[in-house]
């Protein structure tokens, strides 16, 4: 008996020190885990840098973001200032010329970057964010639950998005509670329907992503540890599909853009005194047959320059991830 004790203690001992040395390994690999992450987000900051279209987009975005913080203070007159020169050419006193009401149109597209620049990207990272929670639950869960919120997501995706934010905004602003509605407000509600309606695009692409992710080993072996769903989800398989949500958050970004553009054309989104430029070009557009064209195509050049910086933003992080 008492050699079969000792042959058991020692059977034991390796297997109590293989144990242990796999607990004492655990933060290691957490370590390298970490710093490799950390690397290779250096990597591709560096290879962002190195590309043009990259640095070409971050420089007009630039320009945009800071004509919407600090336009009050470089605009040469007030945007909202009307005058008695109306329609006037460009010339040294008025750079884009006047508008209908005599108002300098260069002091009006400097200034309406400030409510794109501020809807838009709420917007498109609201979007973001409740795709990304919804796509992490379809793809992870799959069976019924996928099936189930699928369906809803191709339905959503089946509307055209211009027409639907137009449906909706149309019926909130001859609506008796939304009729005293104030102009913060209706950004608010303008960045709430934009939002929606991106939500199930952003959710097809994380689903895809998280699909692509949930039966690989390091998550296997997760649920092998007895860790929870929502553990798996936000620290093993998110921080590995966070390539395809950065690019996804700037494409959106651009199309925000170009819906809130749209939508504020159409009279239902950003509304006056602001001088957006949907909402110029909106207003001025009648006049073009006259042949009185700077009103219009000056605000349709600011939007056509920061969509095209946004998308060369999202092309070159797109490609940069894909390596």
């Amino acid at each position: 008996m008492e050699l079969d004790d000792i042959n058991s203690e020692t059977a034991i001992e390796p297997a109590m020190q293989s144990s242990s040395m796999m607990i004492d390994a655990a933060p290691n690999l957490l370590q390298q885990s970490l710093a490799e992450r950390k690397q290779a987000r250096k990597e591709r900051w560096r290879l962002l840098r190195r590309r043009p279209g990259f640095i070409i987009g971050a420089v007009i975005v630039a320009f945009w973001v800071f004509c919407a913080a600090f336009a009050q203070y470089i605009v040469p007159y007030d945007p909202f200032d009307d005058r008695d020169k109306r329609h006037m050419p460009p010339s040294a006193d008025h750079w884009f010329g006047t508008d209908q009401t005599g108002r300098d149109i260069f002091s009006r597209v400097l200034t309406g970057a400030r409510d794109i620049l501020l809807v838009a990207p709420i917007a498109a990272v609201l979007a973001v964010i409740m795709g990304t929670l919804l796509g992490m639950i379809m793809g992870y869960f799959r069976g019924w639950t996928d099936n189930v919120l699928s369906r809803f997501v191709e339905a959503f995706l089946a509307l055209p998005v211009v027409l639907v934010g137009l449906y909706v905004l149309t019926l909130a602003a001859q609506s008796d509670l939304l009729t005293t509605i104030s102009f913060n407000s209706r950004n608010i509600l303008v960045i709430y329907v934009v939002a929606v309606l991106f939500t199930p695009i952003v959710a097809r692409t994380v689903r895809a992503a998280v699909q692509g992710e949930r039966d690989l080993d390091y998550v296997v072996s997760a649920r092998l540890r007895g860790e929870s769903s929502m553990f798996i989800m936000t620290r093993e398989i998110f921080p590995n599909v966070t390539g395809p949500i950065i690019v996804e958050l700037t494409v959106r970004i651009g199309y925000a853009i170009f819906t809130v553009a749209t939508l504020s054309f159409l009279g239902v989104g950003i509304q006056p005194p602001s001088p957006d430029w949907g909402l110029a070009i909106s207003d001025e557009r009648a006049v073009l047959a006259a042949g009185i064209w700077w009103p219009v195509t000056f605000n349709a050049l600011a939007i056509i320059t920061l969509v095209v910086a946004v998308n060369l933003i999202a092309d070159s992080i797109q490609a940069v991830y894909q390596k």
